[in-house]
């Protein structure tokens, strides 16, 4: 169970974990905050009266929210959202994870998978029992029992429908960063579309279509109570699809809240707990690469690149001195060191997979080596086979690939004699509109897992491209001038080997995933403005001619 909260066990700090810890604490607050919201919203829909509605509100207050039955019927609501956001805040922060096979994937996410749907469909179940201790009876003869067990199995159905659209897609990312971050992003969206009706709305009614279909209440031919009865499900299966909608929602507003980064170098070990937190987060600190947390290293790469482009800001306390003679930059050396660590590390990856293969496997023979003698073995051992280039994070050697069912060349052949028929076309929009792709279980895993762990880069480069050109007038002690060489040659080196591995998916007939294709634009867009605004000092911080002449052709 420790596993399932992060923070404490990946984090290298204490600091970093408090920070995060804070957050999920604030999100369950809002998240509380929503259930008694969706409570007091069917209330007024079962118990509203028009004609005196001052007594409807003093018992409103009295009996349901300050009960202590609402508060002890909540606190059931509460382990299930507890659950189910742990759970969506571990998928969050995992580190990609690369598989030869889907078969492995499906076995590795396989338990989080089924532990997801066991907590959906209870939340679903207990959702229904929660509302309905606060139902009114209805203006028709129908039995309490069935009234109840129908509208529990309606939660329960709607629970498993959210699973199916929502989690049900392996890999998929669970909060994606925010595009646009506005001033008061955190409120002003939790007090206006935390609730997301415009898709929540037509999807609970979906939901309640389906079902009806399925199970009508049928009363004895009485229409008035299946009507009542139906209408009371659409409303239960609305609040719940909302509230499931937006735990996910409240969750990710929160945790991709702007993180208090600061130039400022990490705190001495010495110092008191009182004065480690007045300061915000250091960035050394946040963009460690010993970090084990994965969306939170997404973030805090964001928030540099934002903080290190943004016109307005200074960075004269990056360039600052220190020191008896003020000889040493303050706290330059120690962003440098994580900014090219994590550059270094990604770069050796990826040098590490392709020093695997040197070249092409060679064809094999058409003809085979008959023996001599049919009872006699051959005194050498069989020779083994090439190692290709596989896309594994371990050090260790591959194991041996899992034997492909007899069909498959079956399947293979079918699908080349219907891409040269007329209806291929036809066929291939067929296939893409199944909710799951039927070779994919047969395939091998295209996703290029190394690719997928350098996904910070994608901040980090930009973020420290700005920094370099800004120092051009912002510092004044030459601090960075020294490192300009360094980041080149780190640059240079990453762009060689992404180069490479790109020319070898073109050899192998593979399409490269979009995290490789993104990196590779941002690199060449990075190199391409470093070598714009220090075309006049290449030879003085490069020192090679031919390279600085290859860098000043390059297109």
């Amino acid at each position: 169970m420790a596993n399932i909260l992060p923070y404490e066990p990946n984090a290298p700090d204490p600091r970093l974990a408090r920070l995060l810890l804070n957050r999920y604490v604030f999100a369950t607050w809002l998240c509380y905050l929503t259930e008694y919201q969706l409570l007091t919203v069917f209330v007024i829909y079962q118990r509203i009266e028009l004609d005196n509605p001052v007594n409807w509100l003093k018992e409103w207050l009295d009996q349901i929210l300050f009960s202590f039955h609402t508060v002890a019927r909540m606190q059931v609501l509460g382990i299930h959202m507890v659950a189910y956001s742990l759970l969506l805040v571990r998928l969050h922060e995992q580190l990609p994870s690369c598989h030869n096979w889907r078969r492995q994937r499906l076995q590795e996410e396989l338990l989080i998978k089924l532990c997801l749907l066991a907590i959906l469909i209870s939340q679903g179940y207990w959702s229904s029992w929660f509302y309905l201790k606060y139902i009114v009876d209805l203006n028709a003869d129908m039995d309490v029992s069935f009234i109840g067990h129908y509208l529990r199995r309606n939660g329960v159905f709607c629970g498993l429908v959210y699973f199916l659209t929502e989690h049900l897609p392996f890999g998929k990312e669970v909060w994606p960063l925010p595009l646009i971050r506005l001033e008061s992003a955190t409120w002003q969206w939790l007090l206006c579309h935390h609730f997301d009706l415009g898709r929540t709305l037509p999807r609970s009614l979906l939901y309640t279509i389906g079902f009806a279909a399925l199970f009508w209440p049928n009363m004895s031919g009485d229409h008035s109570a299946s009507c009542q009865l139906l209408c009371l499900s659409s409303c239960m299966v609305t609040l719940i699809t909302v509230k499931l909608n937006a735990i996910k929602c409240i969750f990710s507003t929160v945790m991709h809240e702007e993180l208090p980064l600061t130039f400022q170098k990490q705190q001495e070990q010495w110092l008191s707990p009182q004065h480690t937190q007045d300061g915000g987060l250091p960035m050394c600190l946040a963009l460690r690469v010993d970090i084990q947390l994965h969306g939170f290293r997404l973030q805090a790469a964001r928030d540099f690149y934002m903080i290190a482009s943004a016109p307005n800001d200074e960075l004269c306390e990056l360039f600052q001195l220190r020191g008896i003679l003020h000889r040493k930059p303050k706290n330059w050396r120690a962003l440098r060191n994580v900014l090219m660590g994590n550059i270094s590390q990604f770069t050796q990856l990826l040098n590490e997979c392709l020093a695997r293969p040197a070249t092409e496997a060679q064809p094999r023979p058409k003809h085979r080596n008959t023996r001599c003698q049919p009872n006699v073995r051959h005194l050498a051992p069989p020779a083994p086979a090439p190692n290709y280039w596989s896309r594994r994070c371990e050090s260790e050697e591959p194991g041996p690939e899992p034997q492909k069912p007899s069909f498959v060349p079956l399947f293979e052949k079918l699908e080349q004699q219907l891409r040269n028929c007329q209806l291929s076309k036809q066929v291939q929009c067929f296939y893409n509109c199944l909710p799951v792709y039927a070779t994919q279980l047969m395939r091998t895993d295209k996703d290029d897992c190394e690719v997928c762990v350098g996904r910070p880069l994608v901040w980090l480069i930009p973020g420290l491209v700005s920094i370099c050109i800004r120092s051009l007038t912002e510092d004044k002690h030459g601090s960075l001038q020294q490192d300009l060489a360094m980041i080149f040659n780190a640059l240079i080196g990453l762009e060689k080997q992404i180069a490479n591995l790109l020319a070898l998916l073109e050899r192998r007939q593979q399409k490269p995933c979009q995290t490789l294709c993104v990196l590779s634009e941002t690199i060449r867009l990075a190199m391409n403005k470093l070598i714009y605004h220090f075309n006049k000092y290449l030879n003085f911080i490069l020192g090679d001619e031919p390279l600085v002449d290859s860098l000043r052709n390059r297109k």
